[in-house]
């Protein structure tokens, strides 16, 4: 029971990084309205790109720590009885919705 909480917390961990990753990704793409207030920035393609990149990257992490649950946890399972808990794969699949959706909406709006 402590290698699968223990395996539950790491996955926890991946996702608080990737959420983090496509926090960071937004504010970067928002960046350009924020610096220079009333001037306009030059660079403001950059921004929207290098946030577009960090949210698919946030959205990358959740992937690679939903894997590594998921390995790990096949690798804990000598018991056939106790099934198999489906929330890291919803939580995977919402964040990496938001994530896909987060980064289309930048690069739309920017």
């Amino acid at each position: 029971m402590n290698d699968e909480l223990a395996n539950d917390r790491t996955y926890l961990a991946w996702l608080r990084t990737g959420i983090a990753c496509v926090a960071l990704g937004f504010v970067v793409a928002k960046a350009a309205l924020i610096i220079k207030a009333g001037k306009p920035v030059s660079d403001k393609g950059l921004y929207g790109v290098t946030g577009v990149l960090l949210v698919l990257s946030g959205a990358a992490m959740v992937i690679a720590g939903y894997l590594q649950h998921r390995a790990v946890q096949g690798q804990l399972q000598t018991d056939a009885a106790r099934p198999v808990p489906r929330w890291p794969l919803a939580i995977t699949a919402i964040a990496v919705a938001a994530a896909l959706f987060l980064a289309a909406l930048i690069a739309i709006s920017t």
